[in-house]
């Protein structure tokens, strides 16, 4: 009896840790991409094809910040760019579910023209990857609710942090990587990636 006693108490304990694991995995599973900021949508003008482009369309977005004088970070992650356009349309997703937004930093000298002549030096297609221009103010305020950071010297040359931001269908941050350094790492595709076909497989 007592030896029978042991194996179910035994058997009892198996379970409850199996249940115990699996809530482990399935909670923090769900946690693995939290909301963590809720900037509202944007209206910006998109220089590739010159039409007003509405943040708010229901597609996931890979957002980075830039300028067109910048001497290296900048161009290193846009290289960095054309490969993800090259994995989203490898996996059917570029321009209908995920997006590459680049947002420039400084309007005065990024112009519909400077960045259209821009972004045909990155090969950029437009039908998933935006250029985004606009207002001095309205660039200003999407950077304040991203909580990213620049400052324009009067040479010219613009001082910015380096993070980017996955958005998802309803226009909440989801997850954040690093832009290119210069002479040390890559925009980090890989990971970029898996969190883009967990945000793209989420309804809308």
């Amino acid at each position: 009896m007592k030896r029978n006693s042991y194996m179910t108490v035994g058997l009892t304990v198996a379970i409850l840790v199996a249940i115990g694991v699996a809530s482990y995995f399935l909670f923090f599973k769900e946690e693995d991409l939290p909301v963590i900021q809720e900037p509202t949508p944007f209206t910006l003008t998109n220089a590739l094809d010159g039409q007003s482009y509405n943040s708010d369309n229901g597609k996931v977005k890979i957002v980075t910040f830039f300028y067109t004088n910048c001497p290296d970070i900048c161009p290193l992650t846009l290289r960095d760019f054309m490969k993800l356009e090259q994995e989203l349309k490898a996996n059917d997703l570029y321009g209908t579910d995920v997006e590459l937004v680049a947002i420039t930093v400084d309007p005065e000298v990024d112009t519909v023209p400077v960045l259209e002549n821009y972004g045909e030096a990155f090969q950029a297609e437009p039908t998933g990857w935006k250029m985004l221009t606009g207002d001095q103010a309205d660039i200003d305020r999407i950077t304040r609710q991203l909580q990213f950071y620049y400052s324009k010297a009067n040479s010219g040359l613009v001082t910015h942090a380096t993070t980017m931001y996955i958005i998802d269908r309803q226009h909440d941050v989801r997850a954040v990587a690093q832009m290119a350094t210069a002479g040390e790492k890559p925009v980090d595709i890989e990971t970029i990636m898996e969190d883009v076909l967990v945000l793209a497989a989420e309804k809308e």
